[in-house]
């Protein structure tokens, strides 16, 4: 197995780099700041930083009152990836439902992964907030999503790369489960879509029953 390069940041930029990984929307300038705790003229100069190296990039916010709408950061999908908690997830998942022995893999790491999902909810999530609160966690687990109406793509992938090629359909497998546990375990009537596999981005189309 190759193991991802070194990312050679400073700790202060680490830390910017695996806050915006490890949130679905961009963030502000202040919103770094306060979350890093340093003043915002120094996030603003890691920030600007890590934009330089083509790891973050910078956007002018929707706006959404009168005056002049924030420059916001998000992570590229050139970042590398700064958080590994997925990583730890998925070999206790793989150990405990996948790889004991069993003649169906792919659809043992759906039942694990739909185990997973249902475990991540939070009892009395509103129904409208599902969708978001579903990609918040799943950036926090590495990957780079963006929210395109009722789909979720998928643009970073923690594990292309590290993961075999030949085992990659596994982990797909066990996500594929993790996206319909929470859906299932949440309140509302989402539902998701089989993942949609492309060489860079996979989509997940979440529907209710009346667009099936």
């Amino acid at each position: 197995m190759t193991l991802p390069q070194q990312h050679g940041l400073g700790p202060t930029r680490a830390r910017a780099l695996t806050l915006l990984q490890r949130t679905a929307e961009p963030l502000s300038v202040g919103e770094v700041a306060d979350s890093l705790g340093v003043h915002k003229n120094s996030a603003r100069f890691h920030l600007d930083a890590l934009v330089e190296a083509g790891y973050a990039e910078r956007a002018v916010a929707t706006p959404r009152a009168q005056g002049r709408p924030p420059l916001v950061y998000s992570a590229t999908n050139a970042a590398p990836t700064m958080n590994h908690v997925h990583l730890l997830e998925l070999i206790d998942v793989l150990l405990a439902g996948v790889l004991v022995g069993t003649p169906d893999a792919h659809a043992v790491g759906e039942r694990a992964g739909r185990e997973w999902g249902a475990g991540l909810v939070e009892p009395g999530t509103p129904a409208d907030r599902v969708a978001g609160e579903l990609a918040g966690h799943l950036a926090e687990r590495g990957f780079g999503i963006e929210r395109d109406g009722d789909d979720l793509r998928f643009t970073r992938c923690p594990f292309r790369g590290i993961v075999a090629t030949e085992r990659m359909p596994l982990v797909c497998a066990i996500h594929q489960g993790l996206i319909e546990g929470y859906l299932g375990a949440s309140q509302g009537d989402l539902r998701a879509s089989r993942l949609a596999i492309g060489p860079q981005v996979c989509i997940s189309r979440l529907t209710r029953p009346e667009q099936a």
